[in-house]
């Protein structure tokens, strides 16, 4: 388990820029009985309704319901998605796939750059994984046990209790 005190994280939220065209059409629509206002909370509650926290060894997608994590280890494959006016904005849809679902990060700001510094973590974060499995403690040979069976088997013949016979006899069994 990672301690959470000592892990970085940053929280995003779409930019404002991927709802420009929602935001244009409310404020074109006010004079119109009032609706524009209604469109523009509408869409401005849109726009905060996701948040992205980037951690060194997840990322969060949390809207008004539901909270999801991947982990960057299991992240396959990154890739950046824009409608033409996205790119004019320079706004995009950053999508992170694995094995097992994908996780859309709407309306990011500079998606390019945020794309390359995934990719440059997961890396990071698949190192610090295969390190760790390399650096795993070797298994003890023998039984687990066996060493403590062993050294109550010598405190015996050491205190004249077992015979010489009998303690090389029983030896075998643990070697």
């Amino acid at each position: 388990m990672v301690d959470q005190s000592t892990q970085k994280t940053i929280t995003l939220q779409p930019n404002w820029k991927n709802y420009l065209l929602g935001y244009t059409l409310s404020i074109l629509l006010i004079p119109l009985f009032g609706i524009g206002l209604v469109g523009l909370y509408w869409i401005y509650k849109k726009q905060n309704k996701y948040t992205y926290t980037f951690s060194d060894t997840q990322i969060s997608s949390r809207d008004d319901k539901y909270q999801r994590n991947i982990d960057l280890v299991n992240i396959e494959n990154v890739s950046v998605v824009q409608s033409w006016l996205q790119k004019k904005a320079s706004v995009g849809d950053i999508v992170l796939k694995t094995t097992a679902t994908s996780m859309t990060l709407r309306g990011m700001d500079d998606p390019f750059a945020l794309k390359d510094m995934l990719e440059k973590a997961i890396s990071i974060q698949k190192e610090r994984l295969k390190k760790k499995e390399q650096t795993k403690p070797e298994q003890p040979e023998g039984k687990p046990g066996s060493m403590e069976r062993m050294d109550y088997l010598t405190g015996l013949w050491q205190q004249g209790l077992v015979s010489d016979d009998d303690f090389e006899k029983e030896k075998k069994h643990f070697e």
